[in-house]
Formats: structure tokens, sequence, C-alpha cells
């Protein structure tokens, strides 16, 4: 026990980039949309339309078994749950023109009123989603691709520092299936980012080599510290096993 709680003594939360944007520096901008639970979406908005067609998706793909999944059960396990209590929250950014900078601070002030929405914490918490939808950032071209990746990757380390995931969503997205490595689990009809807690499995999404040794070092510190006191012993051991790695590469390398 004293090995899996002494990383906490040196963990220390960076502040994101993107603070001081939502803090009052783009005060010119239009606010945030609304977020509503996806019953009220199903109730209220067309199919036809942007955050229809995504609640279609979400009901015919994320909640259903498929051929190349891997695996038994549903492409996200939680979504089944979370559809039953209503935790999935919806928004539609409609600015026709939206920049790298004004995702990023919407996606940024959406983290903290996460953490914020009910439930906070226990086992329903985990079952939690906000899905932040970008209908202008059409997928079809290079760019509304672009600038989702972008922004994930801009901004992942703030939220895996806060016990967050951030996902990236597009009809080009080309991250492979865990257990699928020809699956793509990450494809939306319509660009997209996605905000949930960090669960345990989470880990192989942490650790990947594709990532720098600093990345890797920051997300499994994250990790560890969030989630040290409840992790099966195999996780944590793989978990703390990569971050001496990612630590012994970031000394050979300096």
């Amino acid at each position: 026990m004293d090995v899996q709680n002494a990383h906490q003594r040196a963990y220390v939360v960076e502040k994101c980039p993107h603070e001081n944007q939502r803090r009052g520096c783009h005060d010119h901008e239009p606010p945030k949309p609304r977020l509503m639970r996806i019953a009220e979406v199903e109730r209220t908005c067309n199919p036809a339309s942007p955050l229809g067609a995504i609640v279609e998706w979400v009901h015919s793909f994320l909640a259903r078994p498929h051929p190349h999944l891997g695996r038994h059960g549903s492409v996200c396990p939680f979504v089944p749950v979370a559809l039953g209590l209503n935790t999935i929250w919806m928004a539609e950014v409609a600015e026709t023109t939206p920049s790298l900078e004004r995702v990023s601070a919407i996606i940024t002030e959406y983290r903290d009123v996460f953490l914020q929405t009910e439930p906070t914490r226990g086992p329903d918490a985990l079952n939690k989603a906000f899905l932040v939808i970008f209908p202008a950032l059409t997928a079809d071209g290079a760019d509304g691709a672009a600038i989702i990746d972008k922004i994930q990757a801009s901004l992942k380390r703030y939220f895996v520092q806060m016990g967050l995931m951030l996902g990236e969503f597009h009809s080009k997205n080309e991250s492979p299936g865990l257990r699928n490595p020809n699956f793509r689990p990450l494809r939306s009809p319509i660009p997209m980012l996605a905000i949930r807690h960090m669960v345990e499995s989470d880990l192989p999404f942490l650790i990947r080599e594709t990532y720098s040794p600093e990345q890797r070092s920051s997300f499994l510190r994250s990790y560890l510290f969030r989630l040290g006191g409840v992790l099966s012993q195999e996780r944590f051991n793989e978990a703390l096993a990569g971050l001496i790695a990612a630590e012994k590469a970031m000394a050979s390398a300096a």
C-alpha cells in the first residue's frame, strides 16, 4: 500500500493554457451551447439534425456489438448503462467557422462543467459523458479532422490530470481497436469531442509507444494518482513499469 500511494506525494496538476481564454480573453465570443441530456435530444430534435444523427449513431453503433470488435459486448461497454441512466449529455457548437483556439476554450470550459455535473462520484459517475459535436468541422475534408485531432492531442494531458479522458471522433479517425487493429471504433458521422471519467481499462490509451516519454510519464502519473487506490495489482504493476520505463527514457535523452 505504501508503494501504491507514494506517487501521490509528488503529483502536481498543471494549468491548462486555455484557462485564460475561458476567463475573459474572449468575452466577445458567443456563449457555449446548452447541454441537453440525450433523452431530451431524442424528444425535441429532428432525427435528421446533427444532434439527431449522433443520437442514432450512439444507439446503432456505440451501444451495440460489432462483428469486428474482437470481444463480446457493445462497442463502448458504458453506453448501454448510460442510456438507461440518462447520463449522456450533448451539445452542438453551431458556429460556422470555429477557430482552433475557440474550440479549445469551449472544451476546456466543458471540462470544468463536467466535473460539477451530477453524478460527480460513485459508480454512476463513471457512466456520465459529454458529447460536444462540431457540424461545421466536416470531416469529409482534412481540415475538420485535423482540428479535432490537434485539439485532443493538445488538451488530453490536462484532462487526464483531472481524472478525465478526452476522445476524438470523426469519419477519418484511424485509431485502431484494442483487440482488432483493423477496427476503427472512433469514427463518427459528425466531428465530435467526448469527455468522460478515466477508468482502469484506459491504461492502453495512456501507455502507447506513439507518445513521447514525457507524455507517457505525465499520463501514467495522473493515472496512478487518480486510480492507484482502486487498481487491480496487475494494472498497477503495468502502469508503474510503464512510468519507470518512460522516466528512464527521459533521463537517457537528457
